[in-house]
C-alpha cells in the first residue's frame, strides 16, 4: 500500500464521527465536571426572545448554560436536539428555529416521451397500414420552494450549590474607566437563595474589593476558599456601597 494512501485511511479512522448536526456544531462552555447531571429526559424550556435573559433566568433557578449548538438546516425539525441533550446529561434545553431563507424555482423534469403515428393507404387495388414509432424526450418544470432555517439550542444542567452563587461578568471599558481599574468583579445573575441572594447583592453591582483585597478572580476564589464571611466593597448606581456574604457550611467550596 502507497504512503500517502496509508496516511488518508490513518485520517480517516481519526477523524471524529457525530450522530446528528446538533453534536457536530456543539459548543461546550461549562466543564461538565462542574455541574450535576440528569439522568431523566431533559425538558424544553420557552425562550423569552432575548437569549442573554433567558440564560441569566436559567441561573437564579440553579442551572448554567453548559454549551450550546447553532448551524443552519434546510429543515426545522428539532428532535436531534433533545437526543443530542440527553448525551450530554443537560437538564434542560432551549431551541430556537428561524426562516433564514426562502427560494422559489422551477425544477426541470425530464422523462421519456414516445410517439406512434399510423399510415393507411393503397397501392392499386391492395390496402396497407404502417405504424410508425418514434423516441424521444420531454421536459416540465416543476416549481419548487427551498427554504433554509437557522438553527439554535441552549444546554442547562444543575449548579451544586457551592460559592457565593454569583455569575459574574466581564467588565465594560466604560466600567473599567470609571472604576480606574480591571481588578473587580461585574455581577451579571445572582442565584434566588443563595449567599450573595441573601446578602442583598444585585445584578448590576460592581465588585471592587474583598476582605480588603482587589476583587480580581484571584483574590475572590482565595477569599471563598479561605474565609466564612466575605466583606466586599461594591459600587451601585455610582455610589459605593459595603455588604457582607456569609458562606454557610453546606456552600462552602470541597
Amino acid at each position: 500500500m502507497k504512503k500517502g494512501v496509508t496516511i488518508a485511511l490513518a485520517l480517516a479512522a481519526s477523524a471524529p464521527t457525530f450522530g446528528n448536526d446538533w453534536q457536530k456544531f456543539y459548543h461546550p462552555v461549562q466543564d461538565a465536571r462542574m455541574v450535576i447531571p440528569w439522568l431523566g429526559g431533559p425538558e424544553t424550556v420557552m425562550s423569552s426572545g432575548n437569549l442573554l435573559n433567558d440564560a441569566d433566568t436559567m441561573w437564579r433557578h440553579g442551572f448554567a448554560l453548559i454549551g450550546y449548538s447553532a448551524f443552519n438546516s434546510p429543515n426545522n425539525k428539532t428532535a436531534d436536539a433533545i437526543k443530542w441533550a440527553t448525551d450530554l446529561k443537560a437538564r434542560y434545553v432551549i431551541l430556537g428555529t428561524d426562516l433564514a431563507s426562502s427560494q422559489a424555482m422551477a425544477m426541470p423534469l425530464t422523462l421519456p416521451h414516445t410517439t406512434t403515428s399510423a399510415t393507411n393507404g393503397n397501392v392499386g387495388t391492395t390496402q396497407f397500414s404502417a405504424n410508425t414509432t418514434h423516441y424521444g424526450s420531454q421536459t416540465s418544470f416543476i416549481p419548487v420552494t427551498v427554504n433554509r432555517f437557522d438553527k439554535l439550542a441552549l444546554y442547562f444542567a444543575e449548579v451544586p450549590k457551592k460559592g457565593t452563587g454569583i455569575l459574574p461578568r466581564d467588565l465594560t471599558p466604560a466600567e473599567v474607566a470609571a472604576l480606574e481599574t480591571q481588578r473587580a468583579m461585574a455581577v451579571r445573575a445572582v442565584r434566588d437563595g443563595s449567599p450573595a441572594y441573601e446578602a442583598n447583592i444585585l445584578p448590576g453591582d460592581l465588585i471592587i474589593e474583598v476582605n480588603g483585597s482587589p476583587a480580581d478572580l484571584t483574590n475572590w476564589v482565595a477569599a471563598l476558599q479561605r474565609d466564612q464571611v466575605l466583606h466586599v466593597k461594591l459600587m451601585r448606581n455610582g455610589q459605593q456601597r459595603e455588604s457582607s456574604i456569609s458562606i454557610p457550611a453546606e456552600w462552602r467550596p470541597s
